[in-house]
């Protein structure tokens, strides 16, 4: 497997990310939000189309080419792993996406392997559920959430991150949203998203 810099990973992740999102590739976007000027956006892009991973065009943006996904693809799995990874063994909530950005591009995919194993077994001698699997009254910590970015950063803006407790008030259905208290306020979650936060579970105080 070709072995890239950590910098062309991290642009074919975050197109990989801005797909899954629906948003189109703009150069000026993807300048603000790595933080960067646009004309070393530019010149990456110009890089990552030699290669091979997108097309590019000046006032269209880059799009993603298989080859460009799968690379991207496999870093942001491994990303998401890894955050997993940290939120279990107890890291702070708030370095979990840092330290997941560095360590990412270190991950063989023969760790990953492992890693996914070790995850997968703390997670079942947990307990861990979604909140949709909890009972009107019942406790649970968070411990993870299994979902893209910009869903991550929603239900955090409502409270909903890594360690914080919560309480099932009702769930109407199968269907429909469940309601939950969080921090001292009542929040209606569609179930779709209720089901992508784990917690480990314990019985309402």
């Amino acid at each position: 497997m070709q072995k890239l810099s950590p910098e062309i990973e991290e642009y074919l992740e975050l197109l990989c990310r801005k797909k899954e999102r629906g948003e189109p590739a703009k150069t000026t976007d993807v300048a603000k939000e790595l933080g960067i000027s646009a004309p070393s956006v530019s010149e990456m892009f110009c890089k990552l189309s030699d290669g091979g991973f997108i097309e590019h065009s000046p006032y269209m943006g880059a799009v993603l080419l298989k080859k460009g996904e799968e690379t991207g693809g496999r870093i942001l799995r491994k990303h998401r792993l890894i955050e997993k990874f940290l939120a279990l063994v107890g890291v702070k909530p708030r370095r979990i996406h840092t330290e997941a950005c560095v360590l990412e591009h270190a991950v063989s995919d023969e760790v990953e392997m492992h890693l996914r194993k070790v995850v997968s077994a703390r997670a079942a001698g947990m307990a861990l559920v979604p909140i949709t699997a909890l009972k009107a009254g019942e406790i649970g910590t968070i411990m993870w959430v299994d979902a893209g970015t910009k869903a991550s950063k929603r239900l955090a803006d409502l409270g909903l991150t890594t360690g914080t407790r919560v309480t099932l008030v009702k769930s109407t259905s199968f269907s429909g949203p469940v309601r939950v208290a969080v921090r001292g306020t009542s929040l209606a979650l569609g179930r779709g998203v209720a089901s992508k936060v784990f917690v480990k579970a314990a019985k309402g105080d």
